[in-house]
């Protein structure tokens, strides 16, 4: 399905950043494999359960293979309006073109999330302008699994109009924050919950978690 116009939707939706270049890894995050399913289906395999609006923010041109496996999906998929933004861009183009009052962004390289964690993250502080999970050594924070609230926009102008791209300058602008700390959700976590694929290490961690090579 083919980016369109702004939609409505119900309170909650989700938000999943494709990008569009493949720049650390040779080719798109969302088209590599772990267990047999690239990182996107997994990803996509998880939320579909939750009964919950879903868009997948992409580049304006992304790279031919994640064009043609996007489409594949059938996901409806939303143009990032802020392509030098980082995920900010992502989250401010999931905000204007859905009327959602939360938005569940998630990064697609996530390979190992599941579908009772990510309910229960929703049902987190439903007033708070984000809820956004602790690691579990509480030295960072999972700011692309995590739920934002359309009280946050005000923060989120500020940081893109000022060129401030960094998520964590945005969290620090945000009154009202609920950062989850790691002993409330690791009873969900049955082995890298949160981890994501930023290297050829992690990619081959994730896969030989999973028993696989691809």
């Amino acid at each position: 399905m083919k980016a369109g116009d702004p939609v409505s939707s119900p309170l909650c939706g989700i938000a999943i950043l494709v990008g569009g270049n493949s720049r650390r890894l040779g080719q798109p995050k969302a088209c590599l494999h772990v267990g047999g399913r690239p990182l996107l289906q997994r990803v996509l395999d998880v939320t579909s359960s939750l009964d919950t609006p879903t868009w997948l923010v992409r580049a304006a041109q992304p790279a031919e293979a994640l064009a043609e496996f996007l489409d594949e999906t059938g996901v409806p998929q939303l143009v990032d309006k802020y392509p030098d933004a980082g995920p900010l861009g992502g989250l401010a183009t999931a905000l204007a073109q859905t009327s959602c009052q939360r938005v569940l962004l998630l990064a697609c390289d996530l390979p190992f999330l599941s579908s009772g964690f990510l309910r229960w993250l929703l049902d987190r502080s439903p007033h708070s302008t984000a809820v956004v999970p602790e690691d579990t050594d509480a030295s960072h924070l999972h700011p692309l699994c995590a739920v934002y609230d359309r009280g946050c926009q005000t923060a989120l102008d500020q940081c893109l109009d000022s060129g401030r791209f960094r998520v964590h300058d945005f969290l620090a602008r945000l009154d009202n924050k609920h950062i989850v700390p790691a002993s409330k959700w690791q009873a969900f976590d049955t082995g890298g919950l949160l981890a994501n694929i930023n290297t050829e290490a992690d990619l081959a961690e994730a896969r030989l978690k999973v028993g696989s090579e691809a």
